[in-house]
Order: C-alpha cells, then structure tokens, then sequence
C-alpha cells in the first residue's frame, strides 16, 4: 500500500502541501499542464528552493499578471487564504466545481479536488449561513485555492497514494486581518473545517494552518497519529512564506510502502488497529427503490465504506427502509449532505465510534485463467483468510467460458500454495 505521512509540525497550507509533494519528486512539468486544462488564466508559478531554519526546501508561489492586480486588491499573510482580497470580484462554489467538472483532468483528480473545496465550502456554509452552493470565494482567494487545490491532487494522483495519513495539526494563535475585518486565529472557517480532526495547541502568534491546508487535511486524511511503520521511498519539504521564531516553517512529507506484515516485524500497536468511523442513519418511508438504488450509488461514489438499507415499519404501520451509511472522517460530510439533499429525510443522525480492524492486502496470482487479485485478511502477521475479488473471478469465468467457481477455487488454491511458501 502507497501511504503518505503529513508531518504538520509547523501546520500546513495549500502551498506548502504542493511544494512539499514536488519537494518529494512529482513533476512541476505535469502540475502545470494538468492546470492548463482550467478554464482559467491571469497567473503564473514561480518555483524556488528557500532555507528556512537550516532546511531546504521547495516553495511556489501564485504570481497574478500586472493587469490582473491593478483591478484587484490584493491581500496577503502567512500562507494561502480564501478571502484575501477585499474586492467584490468572486466565484461561487457551484461554479469552481462546474469548472473542474467540465474539465479533462484525470477522474481522480476531479474527486479529489472537489472533495478539498466541499470541505472549505461546507464549513463557510455554515458560519455565514447560506447554502453550500452560494458560498463564494474573492477572485484572487480563488485563483490561489484553485490552484493549490488542483495541484495538490494532481500531485497526489501522480505519486499513486492509496493511504494518507497526518500528526495532529497546530493551529496558531493571536489574530489574522482579512476581508471582513480582525479574526482569532485559528479562524473560524479553519476551526469548523477541523472539526473531528485531532488539533495542537501552539503559542506562536501566527496561522499555521490556513483553510486550504485544513481543506486538504479533513477531506483526504484517513487517520491520525504518529509515523507509521513504512518503508520510505522519499521525503519532501513544502515552505510557508513566513520565517517562524524558533522552528522552520515547512511542511514535511513521507512517501512509501507500508511494512508488509508478512515480514517477521513487531504487530501493530492496538491504537493503529483502530479507526474512527461514522455512522449515518435515516428513516425513509415516501422514497421509490429506483431513487434508493441512485442513492446507495452516488453514496459509495463519495467515498462511503458501506451503504446498505434495512426494512422496517415505521408510524401508521408504514413499511419503510432504514438507510445506514458508514463513512471516514474525509468522506462523512460529503455523505452526510447528499443524503440530505437526495433523500426525503428532513434529518440524519451521525455517530461516531471507533472499530477495530485487521489488516490488508491485495495480492494477485496467476491462474489458468488469468490474473485475479485476492484480498486478504492479516493478525498478527499471519494471513486467517482470504478471499478472491469476484470482478476478477467474474471476467475470469466469462473470459475463459468456464463456471465461476471453477476459476474461483482455481484462485484459492494457488494463493494458499503461495502462502504456505512464504510461510515456511
């Protein structure tokens, strides 16, 4: 498994999240075609290589073209901001999305990025009040936002990453100045978006962590905690514009394989056995099963772990379905409003509660009948089960036009050949 570790020790912006992944080896060529594709200009990148407290790392910057700043104001501070110019010039959400939608960016890229902006856009939702879709961005907060947003996917599509996993972030203190006047720090649309997100205290009078960066952390991070047991490939280091006191203001990323347990290694810790889930509930007793098949869908599409609906009886003895959804903390938000908005649910209960999991492998044997990937189950460094994939087993038997059991028990037996192999 592909895993990239975020380690925020001086927090984490859009831009330092973008130069810390080229830092650690994706192309600045393949960002800024991929960019290319936005229906969007008036700016340039400008890349550095920066020292901040004695460590060397990759900065970039938005640099908007002279025309542009003269009909702009434009307004900066410690990193990335979304409101940072006081014109009235903006985009809404509905559009950036409509804009990275329409695009030619690669599928993955697309997800990524809108879930980065859904994040941002749920939580200035709800501290202005008005709907998701109506919330906008100062044009030059969004021409910064879009780019580190897309970039930022781009670059994680680039390195294949399967598995993000961040320390706790550190928020800052004192005051930032922005379009609608003098905010604490950290500010309102960063405290709402980190929410369910384990935050440091800092006592550096700064925005360490800007609601860009907490965009990224919230809608892409599956857990938190300290680094894990990996094998590293590279490390990256993303620079903020300010020079901090005391500790260099960069954002350090890990790039590499997770242990394979297999291997003779110490079992994971019980804390990494865990993970925290979500669970989303509704009673629905006025919907069709077509709409609820188009839910259950759209909901694994945004990322949900399962979806599955149970019959009940409701008042009046009306039958109907009890929808339940289990999400990650990335995709629970995302659920959570498309359940509300596709449904005729006027609520959803959320819970949170952590599961204990074992872990996981996908590994791939060849058969008489092709290639076919298995999953397989892991305690304690020793597989207890596993299972074939059965859109494998499926195109296998249709392929070679023989039962599907034939090629699934094919599938087997070369898998538990393999493991009594490297067992011994």
């Amino acid at each position: 498994m592909k895993v990239l570790y975020l380690d925020c020790f001086s927090g984490i912006s859009g831009d330092m999240m973008v130069g810390a992944l080229v830092d650690a080896g994706v192309s600045i060529e393949r960002i800024e075609t991929e960019l290319k594709k936005l229906p969007f200009s008036g700016y340039k990148l400008q890349w550095s290589k920066v020292v901040k407290k004695g460590i060397y790392a990759t900065k970039m910057d938005v640099i908007l073209d002279d025309n542009f700043e003269h009909e702009h104001e434009v307004h900066s501070h410690h990193h990335d901001s979304l409101n940072s110019s006081t014109t009235h010039s903006h985009r809404h959400y509905a559009h950036i999305v409509e804009m990275i939608n329409q695009s030619e960016l690669h599928p993955e890229v697309k997800k990524r990025s809108q879930q980065i902006f859904h994040s941002i856009a749920a939580a200035e939702s709800k501290i202005h009040h008005i709907p998701v879709e109506k919330v906008h961005f100062h044009e030059v907060g969004a021409i910064d936002s879009i780019v580190d947003i897309v970039a930022t996917a781009v670059a994680l599509e680039e390195l294949k990453i399967d598995r993000i996993i961040s320390s706790p972030v550190p928020v800052g203190s004192g005051y930032i100045h922005c379009a609608h006047g003098t905010y604490p720090v950290p500010s309102p649309a960063t405290l709402e978006i980190l929410r369910n997100v384990p935050i440091k205290t800092s006592n550096l009078p700064f925005e360490l962590t800007t609601p860009t960066g907490a965009g990224i952390v919230k809608s892409q991070v599956a857990s938190f905690g300290p680094i894990p047991a990996m094998t590293i490939s590279s490390v990256g280091y993303g620079a903020g514009t300010r020079d901090l006191p005391n500790q260099p203001n960069v954002l350090r990323v890990v790039v590499g394989e997770m242990v394979n347990h297999l291997l003779e290694c110490e079992p994971l810790l019980p804390l990494q056995q865990q993970e925290v889930i979500y669970i989303l509930e509704c009673h629905v007793d006025d919907m069709s099963g077509e709409v609820l098949g188009y839910v259950m869908e759209g909901l694994f599409q945004m990322g949900a772990v399962d979806v599955f609906y149970t019959p009940i009886f409701m008042k009046k003895n009306r039958p109907g379905v009890l929808l339940t959804v289990l999400a990650s903390a990335n995709s629970v938000e995302e659920c959570e409003q498309f359940i509300l908005m596709e449904t005729t649910t006027l609520g959803v209960r959320k819970n949170v509660c952590t599961r204990s999991i074992l872990g996981r492998k996908s590994v791939s044997v060849s058969t008489p009948y092709g290639n076919i990937r298995l999953k397989q189950a892991i305690q304690n460094g020793k597989i207890i089960r596993q299972v074939p994939e059965y859109e494998d087993v499926k195109k296998a038997a249709t392929d070679y036009k023989v039962p599907f059991l034939e090629a699934y028990v094919a599938a087997m037996e070369i898998a538990r050949e393999r493991s009594k192999g490297e067992e011994s």
